[in-house]
């Protein structure tokens, strides 16, 4: 921290000076977290080009305006959100020795939705966590291994779902509502971005594969190690992602009930499990639409008609990851004045 300068007469540009030097201090912090004009114009475009694409490929506009949506129901999703967050800082408070208050943790996994959208695969996401957990007492190397623990232990756990959930939804599946009464062009589109976003993370991370795999197996072994020799803390890291899973099913739950749409639980864990995965994996902020395309093709499998499967798709997605970075700005401007980060 910097020394304050005393507020008297003889230092008159006190009043600027402390303004200019937040504003420095937190542009600094910004290009630490590589939250840069380039990232922020590449999360802005593909959320542009998302929504362009799917009004002119389903002349959606018409079908928003027809659609008769419950919007207290998606009032009720929105707060159903904000249950990701309280798991997110449930699993990192745990992860953490000496624990971080919760508000904090939470108003922290707040701010940390800017960085989820903006920074590929939640770089800044990781960086921030970090230099929070260093300014509560964790030396930088602890702070590292406590943020990269509870990555290992979430993610573990958001994978276990996926199998489960798909047993008791697969007798649901209706393949043949995704072809019925779908145009051709809307599935060439979802298949073109889906194609797309695969085509990138490939070609961005193969080359890297072989380099760190060596690397990355000795980190999983201590993670292993980490979690066997404390269970206790791995379980409440495991009720956290529980919690985080609980809230994005409800969430979607409640904009498909908004719309009177069926609803699957088991067939929702998969799908928004794996959208999620799509949008930290691929390497480019938004995912390119990946996301959106998969909820789309998900919803319409278990009869969803195809324009509220994307009415569906838009609104999860805007409750859950495009809408969370306004109030996350306000989380962060806070945490950086209070010297949290």
């Amino acid at each position: 921290m910097s020394t304050a300068i005393p507020d008297t007469p003889d230092s008159p540009s006190t009043p600027d000076a402390e303004p200019g030097h937040r504003r420095g201090s937190l542009l600094g912090l910004l290009r630490k977290l590589r939250l840069t004009p380039l990232s922020f114009g590449i999360a802005t475009g593909t959320f542009v080009l998302l929504v362009v694409g799917v009004i002119w490929s389903s002349s959606l506009v018409g079908d928003l305006r027809a659609q008769d949506v419950t919007w207290w129901l998606v009032v009720i999703a929105a707060a159903a959100a904000t249950l990701q967050y309280a798991g997110y800082a449930i699993a990192l408070r745990a992860a953490s020795e000496p624990h971080p208050p919760y508000l904090q943790t939470f108003e922290l996994e707040v701010a940390e939705s800017i960085t989820t959208v903006v920074t590929p695969e939640s770089i800044g996401s990781m960086a921030m966590s970090v230099r929070f957990l260093t300014r509560h007492g964790l030396t930088t190397p602890n702070a590292a291994a406590a943020a990269g623990l509870n990555s290992f232990v979430t993610t573990f756990v958001a994978a276990f779902f996926v199998p489960i959930g798909a047993i008791f939804a697969a007798k649901s599946l209706d393949i043949a509502a995704l072809k019925k009464d779908v145009p051709s062009s809307q599935w060439l589109i979802i298949a073109g971005v889906i194609i797309l976003a695969l085509a990138v993370t490939l070609l961005v991370k193969l080359p890297k594969l072989r380099h760190n795999a060596m690397g990355w197996v000795r980190t999983m072994g201590g993670y292993l190690r980490s979690v066997i020799s404390k269970p206790r803390r791995s379980l409440v890291m495991a009720l956290g992602e529980l919690v985080t899973a609980s809230g994005q099913v409800l969430c979607m739950t409640f904009v498909l009930l908004a719309i009177d749409a069926p609803i699957n639980i088991a067939a929702i864990l998969v799908i928004v499990q794996i959208a999620g995965a799509a949008s930290n994996i691929v390497p480019i902020p938004g995912g390119l639409g990946a996301p959106e395309a998969i909820l789309a093709t998900g919803l319409s499998s278990i009869g969803v008609s195809h324009e509220g499967a994307f009415v569906a798709a838009l609104l999860y997605r805007i409750l859950m990851y495009w809408g969370p970075p306004i109030p996350g700005m306000v989380a962060l401007w806070h945490l950086h004045r209070r010297d949290r980060i």
